[in-house]
């Protein structure tokens, strides 16, 4: 049965875009934009008082190249290697054989 719902790690995401973008090398991190803004809402203790409030929205997410292994970075050729391409073999060319037929 399928299921409704999808919850990934930062460090799955980062896997799913990286092997998504074809990405085979270097240390990688996520840089998620925020929007945030100011309004106003209904207190929840109090629905007829209004409050002020920061309405914060997700803009973007962005794979990020390190320089380096730092914490929270995903290592694209251990998660995302890339595939070995098999080297064709060379035709064994055969050894005359002396005919025995007469």
């Amino acid at each position: 049965m399928a299921t409704s719902e999808h919850k990934f790690s930062i460090d799955e995401l980062i896997q799913a875009l990286l092997r998504a973008e074809g990405i085979h090398e270097g240390h990688w991190a996520l840089n998620v934009e925020f929007l945030a803004s100011g309004t106003a809402a209904n207190s929840p203790v109090d629905p007829t008082k209004t409050l002020p409030a920061l309405l914060v929205s997700v803009v973007s997410a962005t794979l990020v190249r390190t320089e380096n292994s730092a914490r929270g970075t995903v290592d694209a050729a251990v998660v995302n290697p890339r595939k070995r391409v098999a080297t064709a073999k060379t035709a064994r060319t055969r050894k005359a054989h002396a005919s025995t037929l007469q």
